[in-house]
């Protein structure tokens, strides 16, 4: 699923995760792995969906120019 809010994702140096969510009301920190797990099962599925820097940058110009 995507994010709905902005979120942080954070390794510490003892490599536990913590995430960070932001809302207009509000900010919610979390630390149980059972709340953040779930934020960075959904970011590890963007990366691996997501394009190459070379091919997302090459639709973006497409983009720019108005081309399909």
């Amino acid at each position: 699923r995507a994010f709905d809010l902005p979120v942080t994702l954070l390794t510490l140096p003892d490599r536990a995760h913590i995430a960070y969510a932001e809302s207009s009301q509000q900010g919610r920190l979390e630390r149980d792995m059972k709340s953040v797990q779930p934020h960075l099962t959904a970011y590890h599925q963007l990366q691996a969906e997501a394009c190459s820097q070379v091919d997302s940058v090459a639709l973006i110009k497409q983009l720019r120019r108005g081309t399909p």
